[in-house]
C-alpha cells in the first residue's frame, strides 16, 4: 500500500558497543495518533534510543534484528484497552504494508496514526480498540494509493512519570 503521505524518516541504528553487547532500538523523530490523526511538525523527540540484552531482546521481539525495530510515540486514546495514551510502540519498520490483521503505525493523507487494521474482501477496514469510537468507512480498493504502512506494532510499554517529590 503507499500513500501520498511523507515517510517518517528512519535512520539505521548506532553501533557504539559491539552486537554481541547490547541490542539498541532507535527511536524514531516521529509519533503516531490514537485518535484523529496527528501531524508531526509539533512533535518534541525526547527519548533517542532504549537498550535491551541481546538475550532479551530475543525474547521480546522474536528474533527480529534491531535494525528492523523502531520506538514511536502514541498520543490519544482510541486504541486504550490495548495501546494508552503516552505509550513506546515497538513497530517492526520491514512491514511496509498491510500483512495480515493487526495493529499498524501509517499515514493516511496527512496525518499518521496506529489502528487495528483488517481485510474484508477488497476492503480495508480501520479500527480503534476504544469501543466509544467508530470504526473509520471501510478504504476501498481505489483509495488504497492514500495510505502508507510504515510498520507493523509488534509491542508497546507504558510511559507512565510518577511525581514524587
Amino acid at each position: 500500500m503507499r500513500g501520498d503521505g511523507q515517510m517518517p524518516a528512519i535512520s539505521q541504528p548506532k553501533t557504539d558497543l559491539a552486537p554481541t553487547d547490547t541490542f539498541r532500538i532507535e527511536a524514531l523523530d516521529f509519533y503516531v495518533s490514537a485518535g484523529p490523526g496527528a501531524i508531526n511538525s509539533e512533535f518534541v523527540e525526547v527519548l533517542r534510543s532504549v537498550e535491551y540484552s541481546v538475550e532479551e531482546a530475543r525474547r521480546m521481539f522474536n528474533g527480529r534484528k534491531a535494525e528492523q525495530i523502531r520506538i514511536i510515540n502514541v498520543r490519544g486514546d482510541s486504541m486504550a484497552g490495548t495501546i494508552e495514551p503516552g505509550d513506546l510502540l515497538f513497530v517492526d519498520i520491514s512491514v511496509q504494508q498491510f500483512d495480515g490483521d493487526g495493529i499498524y503505525a501509517f499515514i493516511y493523507d496527512e496525518t499518521s496514526h496506529v489502528k487495528r487494521l483488517q481485510k474484508m474482501k477488497d476492503k480495508l477496514l480501520v479500527i480503534s480498540d476504544n469501543q466509544t469510537y467508530r470504526p473509520w468507512e471501510p478504504i476501498e480498493k481505489e483509495e488504497m494509493n492514500r495510505i502508507l504502512v510504515f510498520g507493523k506494532v509488534i509491542g508497546s510499554m507504558p510511559q507512565t512519570y510518577r511525581k514524587h517529590g
